[in-house]
């Protein structure tokens, strides 16, 4: 909820009325500017770009030691744009049309609702195609199984760039990094500071 604090005066409706449509302008403005920065955090981050890559891509995040690439080893299917829905979701916040009043002391305080998709709504849009149940969203900084029976081969599985072996062909395992919750976050934060 964003909320934004205004010097109390003994104000008529009509008085109110004004101030309330000035301090929705500026809870729309901040609101806006807060979701372009989080939309922008999300598709400049190197694990975006990665997987936006496709199955020809590099490691550039990191996250698989310079092997394969996040695209081919979550197992998308080739031509799959798995970031869309997690941008579709940012761009479905908003601004709610509803505020409250509340009189403080000497201050007016008009507070709005932001309507923003929970972590659990983003969490079931971006299931890992072949274990249903978890999300490569969250499993990007909290780790993804099997990278040690990965293949790294173009024309090779769903993804064409690589599939998992039945053996286990490395020692190496996935390494998770900070990426989709701390942009949640700071967005949180911003919105709740307007």
């Amino acid at each position: 909820m964003a909320t934004l604090n205004y010097s109390s005066l003994n104000m008529n409706v009509g008085k109110l009325k004004v101030i309330r449509d000035s301090a929705m302008e500026l809870a729309e403005s901040k609101v806006s500017s807060a979701k372009s920065s989080f939309l922008q955090s999300f598709e400049e981050h190197e694990v975006t770009r990665e997987i936006e890559g496709g199955a020809g891509s590099a490691n550039s995040s990191g996250t698989l030691g310079g092997y394969a690439n996040l695209f081919s080893f979550i197992g998308f299917e080739n031509g799959d744009k798995p970031t869309e829905i997690v941008k579709n979701l940012i761009n479905k916040i908003r601004l709610v049309n509803r505020s409250y009043r509340k009189v403080v002391s000497d201050a007016t305080i008009i507070s709005f609702e932001v309507s923003v998709p929970s972590i659990s709504d983003f969490e079931n849009a971006t299931p890992v195609p072949w274990a249903k149940g978890t999300s490569w969203l969250i499993g990007i900084e909290r780790g993804i199984s099997g990278f040690g029976y990965f293949i790294s081969r173009m024309g090779l599985g769903r993804s064409g760039g690589g599939a998992q072996s039945d053996t286990k062909i490395r020692q190496a395992v996935y390494s998770p990094t900070k990426y989709f919750s701390k942009m949640y976050n700071d967005f949180i934060k911003k919105i709740g500071k307007a």
